[in-house]
């Protein structure tokens, strides 16, 4: 019982190449599978982005782009290579600890945004319900709902629901 709590805590650690930097991955490779085809979305990838840097991720239709932020999310795994994201070795990390990594660290902002509000919240209302779901929220996780609200500009709207945006 006690060794299973340890490995359930014991977070991944990441490789040592990637220990200055918050996003490291070498020689990420992943091929899809349909049918019979083998489509090859990543060959190669290296990457290293440090804490607090922003960058942005362009590219032509199927060129990966996706494919890099689902496995950076936690929602694909790589066929080869290496993947580290704030300390965190995503290759070996059991499911429950990549359940909770999806759950507290990472989050998605789909193209769809049936996919990322519930059209019955307000702006500021779908900012602060993941927190609320993990258990924890107060004046803390309701400023920092409303600073991330403002770092896209949505301060003004944040009243406002997802049939009022665009």
């Amino acid at each position: 019982m006690l060794q299973t709590q340890v490995e359930e805590t014991k977070e991944a650690a990441v490789p040592a190449a990637a220990e200055d930097s918050f996003i490291f991955c070498e020689n990420l490779v992943k091929i899809y599978k349909v049918a019979d085809l083998e489509v090859v979305a990543l060959q190669g990838l290296d990457l290293l982005i440090q804490r607090g840097e922003l960058m942005a991720i362009i590219g032509n239709s199927g060129s990966g782009k996706s494919t890099l932020l689902n496995i950076l999310g936690g929602l694909d795994r790589p066929s080869a290579g290496r993947v580290s994201v704030g300390g965190r070795d995503l290759l070996k990390l059991s499911e429950r600890q990549l359940v909770k990594y999806k759950r507290e660290i990472v989050g998605f902002v789909w193209q769809q945004t049936a996919r990322n509000m519930l059209p019955y919240l307000t702006a500021i209302e779908n900012v602060e319900l993941p927190m609320v779901l993990a258990g924890r929220f107060g004046q803390k996780e309701r400023d920092w709902a409303r600073e991330l609200l403002e770092v896209v500009g949505l301060t003004p709207r944040m009243k406002h629901k997802l049939s009022e945006l665009s």
